[in-house]
């Protein structure tokens, strides 16, 4: 499932149209019917974290290639604390991780 996917996915749980998903996150029904016109379009930085807040969820989660309901509270834990590092303590974290597990 694709970023749109997941977009359409939440909105369709909390039972909101496009036109009111663009109206909670502060931009127009036109800017979310081209993610799905445009091939190649998607939204800025801005417009994920502000999907991100009115869904509860984070970025990690949006884009993750896998099911979040399959993970388990720790795992899902351990994401989001990683999706909060600065990108150049990921890889320690990651080096570390390794080390542990040898």
């Amino acid at each position: 499932m694709d970023v749109r996917q997941k977009i359409d996915q939440l909105r369709i749980e909390r039972g909101w149209t496009r036109s009111e998903l663009a109206k909670k996150i502060g931009i127009s029904y036109t800017a979310i019917k081209n993610w799905y016109n445009e091939k190649d379009y998607m939204p800025s930085v801005k417009v994920i974290e502000d999907l991100c807040v009115a869904f509860g969820t984070t970025p990690a989660a949006l884009f993750a290639d896998f099911d979040q309901d399959a993970l388990r509270a720790d795992q899902i834990e351990l994401l989001d604390l990683f999706e909060r590092l600065k990108p150049e303590l990921r890889q320690n974290i990651i080096d570390i991780i390794r080390k542990l597990i040898v």
